[in-house]
């Protein structure tokens, strides 16, 4: 079937091809009640589908967003962990839902972030999963509208056309510690990647020794081990710890996403161990894996779905010019117990 155009719906209704521009560009009042209704019922009838390069150019926007995550130059998905996984979908649906299309893109350095934007035009951008030295390196242009997920750092001359969305992470951290003291533990291990000068793990990092030492343990009581955030990694590192559990100097691991944790839990199994009875151990984020694998995972709850929309608001705030709209915005956390985490073993 031929695409319906403009001038199809001009010659069903009667009207001058302008007029019916007019209509379906949200221009109606420049066209009478009753004429703006039968071209309305004349779109409905043949199926019209605006051209999307046409409303472009009308509006001098692409309505493309570019969401920027890091190269993975192995070929893997760039797309690695749950969390990034929920808060993609979510910000899709939020932009879809307002006229507005996601493009999803690896970059590595400020020249693929330039040839992003030159060659889709695009009006905005949303950037996740950059440390802080790495965004700086990105030199994002200071008129591109930019959404900084989990990032305190970015261009030195960030402006008005820049907005940062974080969760409240050292708050989480916080509320690990909080959960794993109270259940007796003094010998605690906190996971993940430790030595990749991410704000995220620092701050969480910040928040978990913060409770140990408000709990009366001493500054020795918080270990910690790099892994990056894969379930292979956890796996591993499981296997690695189960002496340092046996020994006792372990009691309970904390790991900076439910990824990991699950990992963990099952590398601890392999070598013989159970939890939470031998060792506790409590992720980050509340993904689906939490509720999926056994034992259930206790966490720190973020809402990614939520952070995903606000990642959408703000940046729609920013392409449009709403000098009302919020410029940062942060996430809350909550912890969520369940079967993963215990009391301290005796002895």
């Amino acid at each position: 079937m031929d695409r319906v155009t403009l001038r199809d719906i001009a010659r069903e209704v009667g009207v001058s091809v302008m007029t019916v521009s007019n209509v379906v560009n949200g221009r109606a009042g420049r066209v009478s009640p009753a004429t703006a209704a039968r071209v309305e019922r004349a779109v409905a009838d043949l199926g019209y589908v605006p051209s999307a390069a046409a409303r472009s150019l009308v509006a001098r926007r692409s309505r493309l967003v570019g969401l920027l995550l890091p190269g993975r130059p192995d070929g893997v998905t760039l797309l690695g962990s749950p969390h990034d996984v929920a808060v993609t979908g979510a910000l899709e649906a939020a932009l879809r839902a307002r006229d507005h299309h996601l493009m999803l893109r690896g970059v590595g350095d400020a020249g693929d972030v330039r040839d992003s934007v030159r060659r889709w035009g695009l009006d905005g951008v949303v950037v996740m999963g950059f440390t802080d030295d790495a965004l700086a390196a990105l030199d994002l242009p200071g008129t591109l509208p930019a959404v900084l997920v989990d990032a305190e750092g970015g261009p030195a001359d960030a402006g008005p056309e820049h907005a940062r969305l974080r969760s409240d992470d050292r708050a989480g951290g916080h509320l690990a510690g909080t959960h794993l003291a109270g259940l007796g533990h003094r010998r605690l291990l906190l996971c993940g990647p430790v030595d990749a000068a991410s704000r995220v793990v620092a701050e969480r990092l910040a928040g978990f020794r913060a409770a140990a030492t408000e709990a009366g343990l001493p500054p020795g009581a918080v270990r910690t081990a790099h892994a990056r955030t894969t379930y292979d990694e956890g796996v591993a590192l499981g296997g690695r710890l189960a002496a340092d559990v046996r020994a006792g100097s372990v009691t309970a691991v904390f790991a900076t996403a439910d990824v990991l944790a699950a990992g963990v839990v099952r590398g601890l199994a392999e070598a013989g161990l159970r939890v939470p009875e031998d060792v506790s151990v409590l992720g980050y984020d509340d993904a689906e894996l939490a509720r999926q694998v056994t034992p259930r995972l206790s966490t720190v709850a973020q809402d990614t779905a939520g952070k995903g929309r606000l990642a959408a608001e703000l940046l729609l705030g920013l392409v449009t010019g709403d000098d009302a709209a919020p410029r940062s915005a942060t996430v809350p956390v909550a912890l969520v117990a369940r079967e993963s985490t215990g009391p301290a073993p005796v002895g």
